[in-house]
């Protein structure tokens, strides 16, 4: 009785020298308000806001943060060079360290393949690396032409973690090439500054320098950190980052703590936030740390807040575009209770399986050996026991639970389970918190039951943590080599096979593959399969010119079969396009191999599509950017090009050379835009004829693709600048344009002109891609005021716009639906404002 009251008082005492009042209950209420604030932004954000925005803005917000990390390092290296010889453990353990260390590193080379493991994420966060690199861009290559050692990105896409890894990347593509292989070595050194920290950490939180030692062991001996340590997993960089963030919350007392530190806490937490979409809802314990600074002053916690979110908006935004994501299946609903109890009981079910695969040699299956789990639950039910009954380790049990926030929404997540083996390097997050664990429960029993020194039980777990990581780690060598959990993923030893085969291939070949972003990070220049089915003759030629006619269909996995949306695995079953592809075009076959991977790899050359004339499909016209015009053909003879400028007949041209030029008559060229028409005569008799469009700047001409969008509104998809909305160039009644924007019914796309033009020109109408549609209006309004409105049109039809909107400011291009909206793509073509 006497001792519950003392514990009773001394909470009292606790709560009173927290000093709570109207100073710090306006601290929580301005706290709250700005994470309303922040919640009402990014959920209010329409999807395509948030897309265009981590686009163009997500690398320089993560720049940003990398700057501030800079000032932050600067502004505290005298804090750190006063304190620093206090801080360091002592020789012994830093040897002893160093011998673990050394140790990992061994067995990791000698048993542990640089390969990747997830494959589709991490050769995406390679791709979105090779977007910072070359254009400073926050998205992801997903399609593109390498050339002359550049990364020319076709088609640019977002994705919803890794940036921080991808933006590391590009920070190594400043000192070696910047593909694949530079991005397989970055990990390694995380893994070992990952052991480093929190072996500083536990140091100083521990007080006992072989139970951090022990903790250590732990950590750097679980499978799948060895595993993803020599990968391109951005786990590890999660695990570097947070023990980081741990090492430098040791480092500074929160006796000792001021605004200066917080230049480095806030960035780090940034990167941090980059790492993995749910890691913001780990974010509580890093203000909890330090709660006696922040009630200290009311205006502290509120600011702490807000520089962690605008340090981390590329995550929290990227999180508001795939609001609501559901791209996997599975027996239950994403998101939902019935999912996070699937996931929680079948991942501790997978965790302690003893069992090994007979059928592949006896490979281990578990991502995390089935001693380590028992002795973690052991721990874990033991120090709650001890936090319950002893009023022990309260505030390490409330920092911890409020990090696990963030392993709770993983398990919500549909794809939260480690039946599948590529979602088991999730288990990343949380090893920090149960290396600790493990070592704090067995010492903390032995200091309850036994009577041995502290040091010594120290020690005794130390040689316990010791024996089981690296007996277990060299006793499962066989499983490593055979590149345990992963083994069965055949996509992985293709990407291997591809890597290597495809260097043996012309270097400026284009690849049409399932996975195309894939091929850009080994420095392949690559297409999907589904973009491939949308090239015209024009585009064929222009390509097949560009690549000297090394064109190649890929077939992998992806090829055969079809998608199980019951399945809680992201599919890319491309089957029925290629097949499609090699029905519709002359091939070769130049590869196949079909026994590795359980099913026939092959590779095809595509030469041309057939019943198209094959002299039509060698001859390409090179955009026009000026009044000189490229003129390209991969065949012997001349032929004659009739051809036309804004209408106007000009000469004949002969092209005689594989690549000739024609200068068109200057004078025959006006600001704004200029189209030229030609007609060509094939040497098989077939006349092709090809379209190009130059707009030429000039005073008071816009191109309106250009022009900023101001607000719109569109209920299927995204407006797109000169292409269609499902990303194709726009075609109305088989005639190309080069510029213009592709929208969906109905859409209302809002341009300010502040009243500077006179006159809107353009070509109207449903793109070729649309011939599902039941029709659709295009409404022309000018501050409110309806200007033009069509009538109502079909597929095959266009229309062309001269428009007078003299003195509008407020100018809106609408679509209206003539029935349903379903497969009405408009196109605003060619769209460019005059002042007359």
């Amino acid at each position: 009785m006497k001792k519950d009251k003392e514990k009773k008082n001394a909470l009292k005492e606790w709560f009173k020298s927290l000093n709570l009042g109207k100073p710090q209950g306006l601290m929580l209420v301005v706290t709250l308000i700005v994470l309303v604030i922040a919640f009402l932004i990014f959920n209010g954000t329409s999807v395509a806001t948030a897309r265009k925005w981590d686009i163009e803005w997500g690398y320089y917000a993560i720049l940003s943060t990398f700057v501030v990390g800079l000032v932050g390092v600067a502004v505290n290296l005298p804090f750190i060079a006063k304190h620093i010889r206090g801080y360091l453990p002592g020789g012994k353990s830093l040897c002893g360290l160093a011998v673990l260390l050394l140790v990992f590193s061994v067995f990791m080379f000698g048993n542990i393949g640089n390969s990747h493991r997830v494959l589709s994420d991490e050769t995406s966060w390679e791709s979105m690396g090779l977007q910072m690199y070359f254009q400073h861009s926050g998205g992801i290559c997903n399609e593109g032409i390498w050339k002359d050692g550049n990364l020319e990105c076709t088609d640019e896409v977002n994705n919803f973690k890794g940036k921080a890894l991808g933006f590391v990347y590009s920070l190594v593509f400043n000192f070696m090439e910047p593909n694949r292989d530079t991005a397989l070595l970055v990990n390694y050194p995380f893994y070992i500054l990952s052991l480093i920290f929190f072996f500083f950490a536990l140091c100083r939180w521990f007080k006992s320098e072989p139970l951090a030692l022990a903790a250590t062991a732990f950590l750097g001996g679980m499978p799948i950190f060895l595993l993803q340590a020599r990968s391109a997993s951005t786990e590890v960089l999660y695990i570097a980052l947070l023990t980081a963030l741990m090492a430098w919350y040791a480092f500074v007392p929160t006796n000792k703590v001021t605004w200066k530190h917080f230049l480095l806490t806030v960035p780090l937490l940034g990167f941090f936030a980059q790492t993995r979409q749910e890691t913001v809802f780990a974010f509580i314990p890093f203000a909890l740390y330090y709660y006696r600074y922040f009630l200290e002053k009311p205006y502290r916690l509120p600011l702490f807040v807000a520089s962690v979110i605008a340090v981390s908006w590329p995550s929290i935004n990227t999180m508001a575009a795939y609001r609501g994501y559901d791209f996997q299946g599975g027996e239950h609903a994403a998101h939902s209770l019935e999912n996070l109890w699937f996931n929680l009981k079948t991942n501790v079910e997978v965790m302690m399986n003893l069992k090994a695969d007979t059928s592949f040699g006896g490979i281990l299956e578990n991502p995390f050996y089935t001693s380590f789990t028992v002795l973690l639950l052991a721990s874990t039910v033991w120090l709650l026991f001890r936090m319950v009954y002893s009023r022990r380790y309260v505030r390490g049990f409330v920092l911890g639970i409020s990090f696990c926030i963030q392993i709770f929404v993983i398990l919500l997540n549909v794809s939260g389970t480690f039946t599948i083996d590529i979602n088991q390097r999730y288990v990343l997050v949380a090893l920090p918190l149960f290396a600790l664990l493990m070592a704090l429960g067995p010492y903390d029993a032995l200091c309850f039951f036994s009577k041995m020194k502290p040091d010594g039980i120290g020690r005794l777990v130390l040689g316990i943590a010791v024996a089981m990581s690296l007996g277990l780690m060299m006793f499962h060598a066989p499983s490593y080599k055979a590149n345990m959990l992963y083994y069965k993923n055949k996509l992985l030893a293709e990407e291997d096979f591809l890597n290597t085969e495809l260097k043996k291939y012309p270097e400026n070949s284009i690849y049409i593959y399932a996975r195309p972003w894939q091929m850009l990070a080994s420095g392949h220049s690559a297409f999907s399969e589904r973009t491939f089915k949308r090239w015209d003759t024009d585009t064929f030629a222009k390509w097949y010119q560009a690549s000297g006619g090394n064109i190649y269909l890929v077939r992998g996995q992806d090829g055969y079969g079809s998608v199980n949306r019951q399945s809680r695995v992201v599919g890319f079953k491309t089957t029925d396009q290629i097949d499609e592809i090699l029905d519709s075009y002359k091939n070769e076959r130049v590869l196949l191999e079909p026994k590795l991977f359980g099913y026939p790899l092959v590779i095809y050359r595509i030469d041309a599509k057939k019943g198209v004339s094959q002299y039509a499909q060698r001859f390409s016209v090179s955009n026009m950017d000026s009044s000189l015009v490229t003129l390209n053909k991969n065949f012997e003879e001349s032929i004659a090009c009739s051809y036309s400028v804004n209408g106007k007949p000009e000469k004949e041209k002969v092209v005689t050379e594989i690549q000739d030029s024609l200068l068109l008559d200057s004078t025959d060229l006006s600001a704004g835009m200029n189209r030229l028409k030609m007609w060509c005569l094939m040497p098989d008799a077939d006349t092709l004829t090809l379209y190009r469009d130059l707009f030429m700047e000039g005073e008071g001409v816009a191109l309106v693709s250009e022009m900023p969008m101001k607000n719109f509104h569109q209920d299927w998809g995204n407006p797109q600048k000169d292409q269609t909305v499902d990303h194709n160039g726009i075609t109305l009644d088989k005639e190309p344009f080069r510029y213009g924007i592709g929208s969906h019914a109905d859409a209302v796309l809002e341009y300010d002109i502040a009243g500077q033009f006179n006159m809107l020109h353009g070509v109207i109408g449903l793109d070729d891609e649309s011939a599902c549609g039941d029709g659709a209006f295009f409404v022309v309004k000018g501050d409110g005021r309806e200007l033009f409105r069509s009538n109502k049109m079909y597929s095959t039809q266009k229309q062309a716009l001269d428009i007078d909107v003299s003195g509008v400011q407020n100018l809106q291009l609408v679509l209206e639906q003539g029935g349903n909206k379903d497969c009405d793509h408009g196109d605003w073509a060619n769209a460019w404002l005059e002042a007359r």
